[in-house]
């Protein structure tokens, strides 16, 4: 069996001669040329990857490309394929194979991006027995990292790898041993793209769309309504690019979610900033939703055309392919018009306005009921009110209710569901996500009820004006006209499985829990036990 392998991190790759020199006086060397090797990790934009415990590793050397997937825990390769070109940013260009699979799972819609360039100076050492056999390999790793294809790079910390030879664990130890006893080398696990991130100033994991923030009950509401719209903007501005260079669609969605959210809070945290404020903010918000939203719109009809054609009979799957050619037209023509209006003064003076308005002290004779009260009761207040609101909108919905009463409910649940967000660290974990939990569940069902909807009416409309613009082939038609169909049976389905969806939300305990985080004059239990 073979053991596994170590690293030892040096403070500079000047000291790795010395290291030679001491090893020399230990153990009998032999030493081949260094060769020099650029490696570019490639990870999507939030980091999905990483979560998933694995690195993508493009090797470009003497010998050409590969392009290897590699657990993050200890190195280990899971597969490697050369390609002959660039590297692809989405997972479906790739061979069937490990490497494919584990890409769709964790990437999904997502495109791949180079994260961080290395280039490493590598000298390979070979440690011999009293045969000449080799038994154990040392490699001397002198590296640099950069953002990929620009700028200067950034030194690292030098490496010593220790590379066992399968049935000579000995000598692993005793070269170990010597390292950490002698040399006072400490050990390094660090996957080498943090390695390379931190030499940049990064490192993985440093964006998520998720909310994430740590709030105190006694701090005034007009601080934490500060930091949830700063953090909201932060997310809007650094998805910015993304989305005006169409890498992938997320950028674009985690945009408009930002977007969202900070129209929620302006109207949900009420009191806390002038009006004549929140009205102005509320309205120009409202305004980058809809600049964004024909381009979201046709993404999300290309992201679930593959999903459009397989509900179709094998046979007629390929009477579909003008459509997608129709989308793929439409959104390059909202995408070209949606950059213009990003890049419009009107866009980037909203947006320093409204850092501007975040970062402003406060106006004695301009402040709000609510800006200097605690959050930790105005946020269980607003929140059991939302919560009221959803439950009597649900428990008035009957078999025979109107669409418009559902879509009334989930605009609400959204409104319960970004309070939950915003405030979840106010209450205990184990209590407020199991609640969060379900209404996600209840918002789904909602969700697929109102988009099923709308796909098949918006899918009626492009045929009509796919016959307006071009030939289009009877086929095709017939083609969309069952794809309708069988979206109104999905959103049938949908309408039946409401009830059941809402009866888990509404259920007694859901409530009670309700009442007793949240409810006024009951007792909440705060983190830390604390009670109010």
């Amino acid at each position: 069996m073979k053991a596994p392998s170590l690293q030892f991190q040096l403070t500079d790759s000047e000291s790795l001669g010395e290291v030679v020199s001491a090893l020399s006086t230990q153990f009998q060397l032999t030493s081949e040329p260094e060769t020099t090797t650029r490696h570019v990790f490639h990870d999507s934009f939030d980091w999905r990857l990483y979560q998933a415990g694995v690195q993508l590793d493009e090797v470009r050397g003497k010998g050409g490309a590969a392009l290897t997937l590699r657990k993050l825990a200890d190195g280990t390769a899971i597969e490697t394929i050369r390609p002959e070109g660039p590297i692809e940013r989405f997972y479906r260009a790739y061979p069937p194979g490990l490497l494919r699979e584990q890409l769709a799972a964790a990437l999904q819609m997502r495109a791949l991006l180079p994260q961080v360039e290395i280039r490493c100076r590598e000298r390979l050492l070979k440690v011999l027995d009293s045969e000449q056999k080799t038994v154990l390999r040392i490699a001397l790793l002198a590296q640099s990292a950069r953002t990929p294809g620009r700028g200067e790079y950034q030194p690292m910390a030098a490496l010593i790898h220790l590379q066992p030879v399968r049935g000579y664990a000995k000598p692993l130890t005793q070269v170990s041993r010597f390292l950490g006893r002698n040399l006072k080398l400490a050990t390094q696990r660090e996957p080498l793209i943090a390695l390379g991130l931190a030499a940049m100033g990064r490192q993985p994991l440093d964006y998520s769309s998720k909310l994430d923030f740590t709030l105190h009950p006694e701090t005034p509401t007009i601080e934490v309504a500060r930091q949830i719209h700063r953090a909201l903007l932060d997310t809007l501005e650094i998805n910015l690019p993304g989305a005006r260079a169409d890498l992938d669609s997320e950028f674009l969605h985690d945009l408009r979610v930002a977007v969202r959210r900070t129209r929620s809070a302006l109207s949900q945290i009420k009191g806390v900033f002038p009006e004549e404020a929140v009205e102005k903010f509320r309205e120009q918000f409202a305004w980058i939703g809809q600049l964004t939203g024909p381009t979201r719109d046709l993404d999300v009809y290309l992201l679930g055309f593959d999903d459009y054609r397989n509900s179709l009979p094998e046979a007629l799957q390929p009477d579909l392919d003008p459509l997608r050619d129709f989308l793929i037209d439409h959104q390059q023509a909202a995408q070209r018009a949606m950059v213009r209006k990003l890049n419009s003064p009107h866009f980037h003076t909203l947006l320093k306005e409204w850092r501007a308005f975040l970062s402003a002290q406060d106006d004695p004779e301009q402040t709000a009921p609510h800006a200097h009260k605690p959050i930790g009761k105005l946020a269980s207040k607003r929140i059991y009110r939302t919560f009221r609101q959803v439950l009597e909108e649900g428990l008035a919905i009957h078999p025979k209710a109107p669409p418009e009463a559902l879509h009334e409910l989930r605009k609400s649940c959204k409104k319960l569901r970004y309070l939950l967000e915003f405030f979840q660290s106010l209450y205990p974990a184990e209590r407020i996500k199991p609640l969060i939990k379900s209404l996600k569940g209840l918002l789904d069902n909602l969700g697929d009820y109102q988009d099923l909807e709308v796909q098949a009416d918006k899918l009626r409309e492009f045929a009509h004006q796919m016959v307006e613009e071009r030939a289009v082939p009877a086929d095709t038609l017939l083609a969309m006209g069952m794809l309708v169909d069988g979206l109104l049976k999905r959103q049938q389905q949908s309408r039946s499985e409401f009830a059941e969806r809402f009866a888990l939300f509404a259920a007694p305990e859901q409530v009670e829990s309700y009442e007793t985080l949240f409810g006024s004059g009951k007792k909440k239990g705060r983190r830390g036990g604390e009670k109010g």
